[in-house]
């Protein structure tokens, strides 16, 4: 399968995230969080572990990790699949999916900042000014352009939950750098999932057996269209691009998913309000020039580690 392939596949990634917060929206309108995001997983969990074994052309499961590497999987499966979609769900129930989109936008920056603190990476100057704008960019979006509200902690509770999801799911992305790079990824997303699965199911358990699950098309397509596509399939296809183009230039694709989410928010209902376009111009321009800087930094570090230092003359002489 060649680049430009596996390019398409990784739009087709974006394009499918981007719809899954109108799909969760709709989903909402009819169960609760918990209940939504368990069945979602259900079907998720169902695509993920047959590919996973086409993949290792086995039906055994690679389970040979150590103490260790279960303790970060789980992590992983907590804060970048539990937790993530517990809040992004829950903001979803009073945000709008075009918000929900612009503000996930900068859990790419979110992960260097953590990365920074946690794994001692450095960030150039140019890319702690990306960080500042792409901020200023939720802060827009958060008090609607109103930042004197910022002063008085007036943010709307969907946005807040929303927030959160971007700094766990950037957390669990610095776990899986550090802690997970020697795993092979489909086994990580597979494993984390299923115990994600668990945890949904254990916490809405309760509505799930004294509630009647709704039999509405509308329901039923949207869980299928973020089980199977958004999660499973979406999955597969972003890290079969982070094997083949690379984790920096697939993670710089996700940036499509604000503007795939505004493409598509007329068929769901969704107004796109000036300042979204506003601050969602903002935050791409700080995604861009913090992509540019990444990319320039790793240019800079390949140049100077091509030069070979060449002998003083009186090295030179003493040699002869």
């Amino acid at each position: 399968m060649n680049k430009k392939i596996i390019t398409l596949l990784v739009i087709f990634t974006m394009l499918f995230w981007a719809v899954n917060f109108h799909m969760a929206k709709i989903a909402l309108e009819y169960y609760s969080p918990m209940a939504v995001a368990a069945i979602r997983f259900f079907f998720g969990v169902l695509i993920l572990f047959p590919i996973m074994w086409v993949q290792y052309k086995s039906p055994k499961l690679p389970t040979k990790f150590s103490k260790t590497d279960w303790w970060n999987i789980f992590l992983t499966g907590f804060f970048g699949f539990f937790l993530t979609i517990y809040f992004f769900n829950k903001g979803l129930t009073t945000t709008s999916a075009i918000n929900s989109s612009l503000i996930i936008a900068t859990s790419t920056i979110l992960t260097a900042i953590l990365a920074f603190l946690w794994m001692g990476k450095k960030l150039v100057k140019l890319q702690w000014l990306a960080i500042l704008i792409s901020f200023l960019g939720v802060a827009i979006i958060l008090v609607k352009g109103n930042l004197a509200q910022l002063l008085d902690l007036k943010i709307a509770e969907g946005d807040f939950y929303i927030l959160m999801m971007a700094i766990v799911f950037s957390l669990s992305q610095v776990i899986i750098e550090k802690n997970l790079s020697h795993v092979d990824s489909i086994v990580t997303t597979s494993f984390a999932s299923l115990i994600a699965l668990v945890l949904f199911i254990l916490s809405s358990l309760p509505e799930l057996i004294s509630t009647e699950v709704p039999t509405d098309f509308a329901f039923w397509g949207s869980i299928l269209f973020m089980g199977i596509l958004g999660t499973g399939v979406a999955y597969a296809f972003f890290y079969k691009g982070v094997v083949v183009l690379g984790a920096t230039k697939s993670s710089l694709y996700m940036n499509l998913i604000p503007l795939f989410t505004v493409l598509t928010a007329f068929p769901f209902g969704e107004i796109v309000t000036p300042i979204q376009l506003v601050g969602g111009g903002v935050i791409i321009f700080g995604l861009l020039i913090f992509g540019w800087s990444r990319r320039k930094k790793t240019a800079l570090l390949s140049e100077d580690r091509s030069i070979v230092p060449l002998p003083v003359r009186g090295q030179t002489d003493d040699m002869n």
